[in-house]
């Protein structure tokens, strides 16, 4: 356990550089550590020799060939969108969870099934705060509260400190939609499992969301709220290029943004990330660029075509083929993030 540090080292290599992702792993229920307006702030020195907050970071260290053995049972996949199943485009049935959705609502139509069918007791989730243009995190265990969180933040949101929360309940089946860096602290969760707490077997299915990257979350409520004067922030969007603008939903209208204005508020840990399609989770869902309305939906793992299993069953959500241009589209974003990450 010689790569496994305590917060002096956090502190060192990750926060005081500026790399913090904003996860959450390391707030929840800590005492020395916490979120404060979107910051990962350090209330006390920590003496613990070998912390949780720097084995789960997932801005510490990450092995993939071991997250990949636990994973898949097989060697990690070091190009295109990683190991997978299938891809499939996808949308959800239900037009309330469809047009509550960001894209496709397939996300809420498999927590949902998830939830329905007994493979998970809860979810971690990012919700909205009301009149703020971040989101937290929250424990969803009724299907109101799972569609409650639909649509996308686009800022850190510091969600995984909630799943301290509904480990503390004992929940025993937690599902969690996580973006790539968590999905890599999920996995070191479940690798080291420092306090010996199942985390493995407590979490059998995670989803993972597509990300390039994130804003600062401070820094972007402050220039909404501040430097726009926008009051109610509802759904906020990025159209498909060519559009190049950031769309915020508001008190009845719609505002266009330039992406190069918000640009620098994207965290520096999204800089050099090198995965953009959640390459370790067991399903993966994105948008469908040039399809309104649909999700593209990666399936990694057994218990991800579990989960897509029962939503089909459910009649939840229906598939489609993903052409097999767009799938090499994607393969080579992600490898552009891969090789911007290395830069």
């Amino acid at each position: 356990m010689d790569q496994i540090h305590g917060l002096d080292e956090l502190s060192r290599r990750v926060l005081d550089k500026g790399l913090c992702a904003s996860c959450g792993s390391c707030v929840g229920r800590c005492p020395y550590v916490t979120e404060f307006k979107g910051r990962t702030v350090v209330l006390h020195r920590c003496t613990v020799e070998h912390g949780r907050c720097f084995a789960y970071c997932p801005m510490t260290f990450f092995d993939p060939e071991a997250a990949s053995r636990m994973v898949f049972g097989t060697r990690a996949e070091a190009s295109g969108i990683g190991r997978y199943e299938d891809v499939k485009a996808s949308r959800a049935t239900d037009e309330t969870v469809a047009e509550a959705a960001q894209g496709g609502g397939t996300v809420t139509s498999l927590l949902i099934a998830a939830l329905n069918s007994g493979m998970i007791d809860s979810a971690v989730l990012t919700s909205s705060i009301p009149g703020e243009a971040r989101g937290r995190g929250f424990v969803g265990t009724t299907v109101a509260e799972i569609a409650s969180c639909s649509g996308s933040k686009f800022a850190g949101s510091h969600s995984l400190s909630v799943l301290r929360e509904a480990l503390d309940q004992g929940r025993s089946r937690i599902g969690v939609v996580a973006l790539p860096c968590q999905v890599r602290s999920l996995r070191k969760m479940a690798l080291y499992d420092l306090k010996q707490e199942k985390l493995r077997e407590r979490v059998p299915l995670v989803i993972g969301l597509f990300c390039n990257w994130a804003f600062s979350p401070r820094q972007f409520a402050e220039f909404l709220g501040k430097e726009l004067g926008l009051g109610h922030i509802g759904k906020i969007d990025i159209p498909p290029p060519p559009a190049q603008v950031l769309e915020v939903e508001t008190q009845g209208r719609t505002v266009s943004v330039p992406l190069d204005l918000v640009r620098p508020m994207i965290q520096d840990a999204c800089r050099v990330c090198p995965d953009m399609t959640a390459e370790f989770a067991d399903v993966s869902v994105g948008m469908y660029e040039g399809r309104p309305g649909w999700n593209t939906l990666v399936v990694r793992t057994a218990a991800g075509a579990g989960v897509v299993g029962e939503a089909l069953a459910a009649a939840g959500l229906e598939t489609d083929v993903f052409p097999s241009e767009n799938l090499e589209h994607l393969k080579e974003a992600s490898e552009q993030k891969r090789t911007r990450a290395a830069q």
